[in-house]
């Protein structure tokens, strides 16, 4: 079991990681206050969540292609969301929830793979796990009970649609990008 423990080294990463990935989040708040009041006037301020709810769950793919331990995408998600919320998120506490949420949906990506695969197919179960679990959460936080089926399904699209080019297509690229940058040979 000696692969299972975590080293200084993969700590440290994951911290940072946490705190660049809090930064990212901070940016995608100011990001859905903006693209939330260019969509109102037009009654479709609901998506501005969907539409960038991708880049606040980059931080677990990130993390769990990185640090290839069972746990790190969540840990990766809860952390990033604990610097969202100390650089001082207007979302506040909930914002852990959230983290938690989102990183056990794309944990569960990895679980599929019984932690043996690092590539695109656990990024897609990650996404489905990620949507599901994070859309179940916030149809109830949100009221999304109070929509038309039609409206529903198409918030849920929306929102795989994002977590799938944040959390595979963009997390390949930098996975592919950090391992370039380490020297490392890269297969997906």
């Amino acid at each position: 079991m000696e692969k299972a423990k975590w080293t200084l080294p993969q700590v440290v990463f994951l911290a940072l990681l946490a705190f660049l990935f809090g930064a990212v989040f901070m940016g995608a708040g100011v990001l859905y206050a903006l693209l939330e009041a260019a969509l109102t006037p037009f009654g479709f301020s609901p998506f501005a969540n969907e539409i960038l709810f991708g880049l606040w769950v980059m931080a677990a793919p990130v993390a769990g292609m990185l640090i290839p331990k069972m746990g790190s995408a969540v840990l990766g998600e809860v952390f990033a969301a604990l610097a969202e919320m100390l650089y001082g998120s207007y979302f506040g506490a909930s914002v852990l929830i959230s983290g938690f949420i989102q990183g056990m949906g794309t944990e569960v990506g990895f679980m599929a793979t019984g932690y043996r695969r690092y590539d695109t197919l656990p990024l897609f179960y990650g996404a489905i796990g990620t949507t599901v679990f994070s859309f179940i959460y916030e149809f109830f936080k949100y009221g999304y009970a109070t929509y038309g089926f039609w409206m529903v399904m198409a918030l849920f699209v929306v929102r795989f649609a994002s977590v799938c080019f944040f959390g595979i297509f963009l997390t390949k690229q930098i996975v592919t990008l950090f391992h370039k940058a380490q020297g490392l040979s890269v297969s997906h």
